[in-house]
């Protein structure tokens, strides 16, 4: 016995050792913060709003990782709470009132050591609901008294129930005796992500320079470099991004340690290399995570990646305002032509595509196979509904809408756009453009460059910073056609239905006169029946709501707006050294809790960052 108690006190040292190792190293007399783990995360960024992160993988994948939520959706489909400590749902039978006290957790900090606020909350909910601003999440909100009307311009936006009682205390009041699981389940978006006014109002750039951001999340930008040769928008030798520890997160300020709630110091995100290289590097050990497997390599590792599937789809955006040229020399709106949008779906092969992207499925509907029915995580919305579009080309079909249009395609020449930085997004345009040609149009493929931002705030010195010209125009509805990844703002069905409906769009509205105009979804695409269908729905709770959720999808099947090609899926591959990562419902990965074993071997000595330096 006496030899057992002696072990375990001597195991119990050595862990408490190993344990106070992982704190406080040092190499050649200098301190270091923590692992440093070199990974491919995903393509570039450059643009980082959460409330605008909802067209682009990358983007959303980043923007979870530095912006927190109110509450988040863990890998099986829960809701947890996040920054939140506690809510309380209060209703007033009798006057007919009903609100909801949401208590923030009190270690909830910005990266610059700012206390998150319940104030931060408001202020980031009120943006989206503002009149001006175009969000497709601004129906997450419309459950609060006044949302609805602020948006359509009907009421003040301080008319809005959601009110800062106090620094942590945020109150809430709903139109009426709301779904409160699926108000929370909404709460889990990254588009409602809170946010600081005097951050985002200093200026319109802050989402794309270091410098002018403050993140809320485990991580935050502390480096990066685009790498690109201004004049040509080439690769350079150098391209990086570093995601630092924030080292505020979830930590009372007065802990010991700034590894309390995030483990790794930073993830070192190279750009630089080629997809051979990432592949070599990764396989060398010198690389331990890669969440982007280049496109042309895809196919060796579909056995091996672990794959998840996402509430992502690659739509095809048809403009119905757009003029299209005509052989003649004149123009026509010719997606405003609902045969024309049903026969440019049904020449996608869409099995094809998905084999060619090798991780992802053909979409059979608008709707992921990851959105729930009725709430619920353990029944799909997609398998109820079934599958809407065929996998493979129907060119029977297509040739019989053609006929109905009434149009000869070869009068119309039109370019579908795509941003020029993303090679998936280019690989399938072309495959959609030989099946948009084969039907007799004249198509190309465009890639949107980025554009040289030369902005600066005073006394700063911020180089190397890009505006995303396809993102910016996508948002102005600048395009004839595009391609994005939509991404769910939550697995509620509704949420990727209701911005089809007009009152439900949310897009900006100009106000430049006096009348406030509603406008439709930004494709252009109107219908009362659609309308009508989504007023129900959003009035609805329980079966009957999930029934008409079905019915307004299986209408915008026989529309077509938007042309879904295939359910995205994220492929990764983990070194066995590191340990812990994972996986949310979306099917975006955390880097929290990991670690990388022997990781003091990979350290250089770097100097601590400035809120590191705060943090102590």
């Amino acid at each position: 016995m006496t030899k057992r108690i002696t072990a375990f006190i001597l195991a119990t040292v050595c862990l408490l050792c190993c344990l106070s190792g992982c704190h406080d190293r040092k190499i050649d007399g200098e301190d270091v913060k923590g692992a440093e783990i070199p990974i491919y995360l995903c393509d570039q960024v450059y643009e980082l709003d959460p409330a605008l992160c909802l067209v682009n993988d990358s983007a959303y994948q980043i923007c979870s990782l530095i912006y927190d939520t109110l509450f988040t959706l863990d890998a099986n489909g829960k809701i947890q709470k996040s920054i939140v400590k506690s809510y309380e749902i209060k209703k007033d039978e009798k006057n007919k009132e009903y609100s909801m006290l949401i208590t923030l957790k009190p270690d909830n900090y910005w990266s610059d050591g700012t206390p998150l606020s319940a104030e931060d909350v408001v202020f980031a909910w009120k943006r989206i609901l503002d009149p001006a601003f175009s969000s497709d999440a601004c129906a997450l909100l419309y459950d609060i008294l006044n949302a609805r009307e602020a948006k359509q311009g009907d009421c003040s936006i301080d008319d809005v129930g959601i009110y800062a009682v106090d620094q942590l205390v945020l109150q809430v009041t709903f139109v009426g005796d709301i779904d409160y699981n699926a108000f929370l389940l909404n709460l889990c978006s990254v588009a409602l992500a809170p946010l600081r006014e005097r951050v985002v109002e200093k200026n319109g750039d802050w989402a794309k320079k270091p410098a002018t951001t403050v993140n809320s999340g485990p991580f935050m930008i502390r480096r990066v470099n685009y790498g690109f040769d201004t004049s040509n928008y080439i690769d350079s030798s150098f391209a990086q991004l570093v995601l630092e520890r924030n080292p505020f997160y979830r930590r009372a300020k007065d802990a010991k340690y700034l590894d309390t709630s995030v483990s790794p110091y930073r993830l070192i995100i190279d750009f630089s290399l080629t997809g051979e290289e990432l592949l070599s590097a990764y396989a060398s050990g010198e690389i331990f995570y890669v969440g982007e497997i280049p496109l042309d390599s895809r196919g060796n590792y579909k056995d091996t990646a672990d794959i998840n599937a996402t509430l992502s789809a690659h739509t095809y955006y048809l403009n119905e305002n757009a003029d299209i040229k005509k052989a003649d020399g004149t123009t026509e709106k010719l997606f405003a032509n609902k045969n024309v949008r049903l026969a440019l779906s049904a020449a996608i092969d869409r099995q094809a595509i998905a084999d060619k992207v090798v991780f992802a499925k053909p979409a059979t509907g608008f709707v992921t196979g990851k959105a729930f029915e009725n709430g619920n995580s353990k029944t799909l919305f997609r398998t109820v509904g079934g599958d809407l579009f065929s996998a493979a080309a129907d060119s029977s079909a297509a040739k019989s809408y053609i006929a109905a249009s009434g149009i000869n395609p070869a009068d119309y020449t039109f370019a579908i756009s795509v941003p020029a930085y993303d090679k998936v997004h280019i690989a399938i345009a072309e495959m959609v453009c030989a099946a948009w040609c084969d039907l007799g149009f004249n198509v190309t493929v465009s890639p949107v460059n980025l554009s040289v931002n030369d902005e600066k705030l005073a006394g700063e010195d911020v180089k190397d910073i890009f505006d995303d010209i396809f993102v910016e125009k996508f948002y102005a509805n600048g395009f004839a056609v595009c391609a994005i990844d939509a991404i769910a703002p939550t697995a509620d069905a509704f949420s990727v239905l209701a911005p089809f409906a007009t009152e439900f769009s949310g897009q900006g509205q100009e106000l430049t006169s006096a009348e406030y105009v509603v406008l439709p979804h930004r494709t252009g695409f109107a219908s009362d029946a659609y309308n009508e269908l989504i007023e129900k729905a959003y009035k609805a709770v329980g079966a009957e709501r999930a029934a008409l959720l079905h019915d307004a999808e299986k209408l915008l099947a026989e529309e077509m707006p938007v042309i879904p090609v295939i359910f995205n899926q994220t492929a990764t591959l983990t070194s066995a050294d590191l340990k812990n990562v994972k996986t949310d419902y979306f099917g975006f990965n955390s880097f929290t809790k990991v670690s990388l074993k022997n990781w003091i071997d990979y350290i250089e000595t770097v100097a601590p960052s400035d809120a590191e330096e705060a943090a102590k």
